[in-house]
């Protein structure tokens, strides 16, 4: 794996904290995804609640 590789590509496109933050977002979105955050990624350093939503996840 190289060192920006994703770890689950096929939802990368949508669904990972790195994509949306060059899309315009809603607050629900932000919410679901940013709030009590549990995972950073390795790769953009996006701290999220749920593992599935960045590239590299790793506990915080």
């Amino acid at each position: 794996m190289t060192e920006n590789s994703c770890e689950n590509p096929e939802e990368h496109c949508d669904l990972h904290a790195c994509q949306l933050q060059y899309k315009e977002r809603n607050p629900q979105v932000d919410k679901e995804f940013f709030d009590d955050p549990h995972f950073v990624c390795l790769n953009c350093g996006a701290k999220v609640h749920n593992a599935a939503n960045v590239c590299r996840p790793r506990p915080l």
